[in-house]
């Protein structure tokens, strides 16, 4: 359930912008103002990142956040069994929401002017503030993973105050941000039907920059598992510029791995089978061909952290 919901509200927060006003002429302008203005915690001279996430929700498992300007976001979970896959998932959702290697949302959801038809008129939110409301619909023919998708943007300070998703199943995802005085992201809130997700972030100070402290993560409404309803993050031993291991960002090359004639989904089930029957070289091989043939597809995440916990 987690895993679902932010995947729509967490690429929200990659519109987030400097306080200096641009001007527009429609919605792909704008969006595309937006993302180019993007800073959060990613300010000039913070070349590399790296920290230790603790969590209770995963007491067992060593959890490693790694950022490069370069490579981009990296999350290492290390012991506590088959469970560190899903601590290393959870983290790196998270600290992207942080602001920290977040993507676009234009490439998130493909927001293209060959994909989607887009406008852009004023609005005002419910405390007065005059917004930019840009609205997204795919064009006939465009399988995207929205129908509609309405953003509204704080017109003063270019940032974005609140996003409403409807997906192809017709759940409908509001997701409205606050932000702290420094115009860094301090809470979101976010509903899926009866389901209500807050997250708060705090930062600190790692000599001149800005880095994430604390994250804490809170859902209410039926049917939500009892782990799920409080769970918090610490980041710890931040270090800034300073060099990752080059193993952290490594990639099997294409001619390392034989390439397969399978989805990525089909491998996933098959790794998993092959895991069941204590075969881990096959499942080594099928989650390998997903993250080399597949490093876009859903699951080539999950493949990748999957691959780490398993025995070499």
């Amino acid at each position: 359930m987690k895993r679902r919901i932010f995947k729509f509200i967490v690429p929200a927060l990659a519109f987030f912008v400097s306080a200096t006003p641009l001007i527009a002429e429609d919605a792909f302008s704008t969006l595309d103002n937006l993302e180019k203005n993007y800073v959060g915690i990613e300010k000039a001279g913070l070349n590399t990142l790296i920290a230790k996430a603790l969590t209770p929700a995963y007491p067992e498992t060593a959890i490693t956040v790694y950022w490069s300007r370069e490579k981009g976001l990296k999350v290492k979970a290390e012991g506590g069994g088959p469970a560190a896959m899903g601590a290393g998932l959870m983290v790196e959702s998270f600290v992207r929401a942080a602001g920290l290697g977040l993507k676009k949302s234009s490439e998130e959801f493909k927001l293209t002017k060959e994909t989607v038809d887009a406008t852009i008129e004023a609005g005002t939110l419910e405390d007065g503030t005059k917004v930019s409301v840009l609205t997204f619909i795919p064009k006939k023919g465009q399988d995207l993973d929205f129908k509609k998708m309405v953003v509204k943007v704080d017109g003063k300070k270019w940032l974005v105050r609140q996003m409403v998703l409807t997906t192809k199943e017709g759940e409908e995802v509001i997701t409205n941000i606050t932000y702290n005085k420094d115009g860094l992201f301090a809470k979101m809130v976010s509903s899926v039907g009866k389901v209500k997700t807050t997250m708060t972030t705090t930062y600190g100070e790692k000599g001149k920059f800005t880095v994430p402290a604390k994250q804490v993560i809170e859902m209410e409404g039926p049917n939500v598992p009892e782990e799920m309803k409080s769970m918090t993050i610490t980041y710890s031993d931040v270090e800034v510029n300073a060099k990752i291991p080059e193993d952290v960002f490594a990639e099997p090359k294409v001619g390392d791995v034989p390439k397969p004639t399978e989805t990525a989904a089909q491998l996933f089930q098959q790794a998993q089978a092959a895991m069941q029957k204590g075969d881990m070289d096959t499942a080594k091989l099928k989650l390998r061909q997903i993250v080399t043939y597949y490093p876009n597809d859903p699951m080539a995440t999950a493949a990748d952290m999957m691959f780490k916990q398993l025995p070499k």
